[in-house]
């Protein structure tokens, strides 16, 4: 019988019987190690989300830091290969996820999801012991060590871990294969629709939308200090409000990733070189990989174009959204507008997803394959894309539809569970998860659903993987011969060699910075770590509510001062610990029962 899992804060359970009073002096620090419990503990707290930005409020929790655990069998002899999900915003959009991984825990796979805290409760970066930054990659840390601890317990493997991400979570599985902290921890990983390399995935600006946030809220900020006691003393949702309503043409995150000081105090960093540093010197860990992305994943920003008229202004003033990772002046940014939007472009909608995915994911995959292939040739690096749409894309196009494949659309075929699939959808989602389960077991991405060879990407052959050719089957009498997939090489050689020639002189890479100067001044000016080679987390993940208004906060603080503070306070997410909750049948309708920590 197919089991589910469910794995919950230790934490959470101590603050529910005590009131939450702990300050944001600890909101940026790596979680508390977990506790240890002699009886058996259960808990049935489900869909727990960290907290995000949702219009004037917010929806989550700061005690969010929760692992879900789905097994085929809780014999601890089996040992068999555990796959690791960090969720983007887009796995919201997935109708019941906890029926939907028994595609892959069906084919003896161990499937674990993790929370990690997000925007400024996760991300925020000031340099000190309190905020060093990147407390919510930590958090994944964290509960990798909780699973290489605890993981034989439920069937699964220690030394078979792969870590899986879409879109934010796609870049965050990313960084974590660039981490020191990491060592040990992980032997394989699945980036999806986001990389290290994305212009938004690590900071070139660490204290700059913090600033925003802090000016927005009334408050003129000449140092590090003030700015931490802003955050300490402001409500999630006065934050979360605010945030929500920067307009962030170039799309950076508020709160992203960053390079961190190394010379803090018991502190333990994450990264302290970029992502373009850490794949030029080869310091990245040596396990397969696979990177890829979809065939529009501009229609991320669909919304954006639409409610916020982001098509017209980019007529306006393009260079407003030119990606953070570029210095550029006015003839390369009328270069690339011209490129996307010249006199002989017709669909100036094509034209603008197809700039944004581009820009945000697409080139950052082709560019980062690459330069793993030239850094190393021990393990493999498989590179795709994802093109089939078919009856279930739908979902995740936006107000701009398109007849291809949109950003998100894989996740519909990975967690199939649409009693709308036809057959073609069915098989596409075989093809999927087989080589996506392959992979974890084996390192290879195999499938018996297509006689496809997916080569990985070498620095003589830059091999990739097109899933769902419209090409291949559009039109065709669908059979079960039908060809679905094609192995390419040179992936979109024209947008890649375009691209290359604007980075090879105009790249600027991830850097932060530790004092606060001007806001006039240049930020680079003043900076304590700087940088030299690529591109680098998805603005999926931390800003959206999936819209059924649970946990959703309306954002009003009716507390006013200096000396305010609520029960919401910013501060109170501080230490997360994991711990076994409960075990559901997924067969019979989730019925609980008991297990011993």
């Amino acid at each position: 019988m197919l089991k589910i899992l469910t794995l919950c804060s230790a934490l959470a359970l101590a603050l529910s019987q005590q009131p939450p009073t702990v300050e944001l002096d600890g909101q940026g620090t790596a979680p508390l190690p977990p506790p240890s419990f002699q009886t058996p503990l259960t808990a049935n707290r489900k869909n727990i989300k960290c907290v995000r930005a949702l219009g004037a409020g917010y929806e989550g929790t700061e005690d969010c830091l929760v692992a879900n655990i789905y097994t085929p069998s809780l014999d601890n002899t089996k040992k068999l290969p555990v796959m690791v999900w960090i969720k983007g915003k887009e796995f919201d959009q997935i109708i019941n996820p906890e029926l939907s991984f028994r595609n892959f825990v069906l084919r003896d796979v161990v499937v674990v999801s993790l929370n990690y805290r997000e925007s400024i409760l996760g991300f925020l970066c000031l340099g000190t012991e309190t905020a060093p930054g990147n407390a919510g990659l930590k958090d994944i840390i964290a509960g990798l060590k909780w699973i290489q601890k605890n993981i034989a317990q439920f069937g699964g493997d220690p030394d078979s871990i792969t870590i899986v991400g879409h879109g934010s979570g796609g870049a965050a599985v990313d960084l974590v294969t660039m981490s020191p902290m990491s060592k040990g921890l992980v032997h394989k990983a699945i980036a999806q629709s986001g990389n290290a390399y994305s212009p938004w995935a690590v900071s070139r600006d660490n204290l700059k939308h913090a600033l925003d946030v802090a000016e927005a809220l009334g408050h003129t900020i000449t140092t590090i200090e003030q700015l931490s006691e802003v955050f300490t003393r402001t409500s999630v949702g006065a934050l979360m409000g605010v945030i929500n309503d920067l307009d962030l043409t170039d799309n950076s995150l508020a709160f992203a990733p960053c390079v961190e000081r190394e010379e803090l105090n018991g502190v333990e960093p994450f990264l302290i070189k970029t992502p373009a540093q850490i794949v030029n010197d080869g310091e990245f860990l040596n396990i397969p990989t696979i990177i890829g992305y979809v065939d529009y994943e501009g229609t991320i920003r669909s919304k954006e174009a639409v409610d916020n008229d982001w098509l017209n202004r980019m007529t306006e003033s393009f260079s407003d959204f030119i990606q953070p990772d570029l210095e550029i002046d006015d003839d390369e940014v009328n270069q690339i507008k011209t490129y996307y939007f010249g006199p002989d472009k017709t669909d100036l909608y094509e034209q603008y997803l197809e700039y944004h995915g581009d820009t945000m994911i697409l080139i950052s995959s082709a560019r980062e394959v690459r330069n793993r292939a030239f850094a190393t040739t021990s393990q493999n690096t498989y590179l795709y894309q994802f093109s089939y749409k078919g009856t279930l894309g739908d979902a995740f196009v936006g107000p701009i539809k398109v007849d291809y494949a949109p950003h998100g659309a894989e996740l519909a075929y990975l967690f199939l569970g649409s009693s709308e699939a036809n057959d073609l959808d069915i098989r596409i989602s075989n093809i999927l998860v087989d080589r996506w389960t392959n992979f974890a077991k084996t390192g290879n991405p195999i499938t018996e659903h297509s006689n496809v060879v997916w080569r990985p990407y070498t620095r003589t052959v830059p091999n990739f993987l097109r899933i769902g050719s419209a090409e291949e089957i559009t039109g065709r009498l669908r059979s079960d011969t039908t060809p679905v997939e094609i192995g390419l090489t040179n992936p979109h050689p024209a947008t890649v060699s375009f691209w290359e020639h604007i980075y090879t002189s105009h790249f600027l890479d991830a850097q932060s910075n530790w004092e606060i100067t001007d806001r006039n001044e240049d930020p680079t000016t003043t900076t304590t770590t700087t940088t030299t080679t690529t591109t680098t987390l998805s603005p999926g993940g931390i800003d959206e509510c999936d819209g059924d208004g649970d946990d959703c906060g309306n954002g009003n603080n009716d507390c006013e001062g200096e000396d305010c503070k609520d029960d919401n306070s910013a501060t109170t997410a501080v230490g997360y610990t994991f711990l076994i909750i409960s075990l559901f049948s997924i067969l019979n309708h989730f019925h609980s029962s008991q297990i011993l920590s």
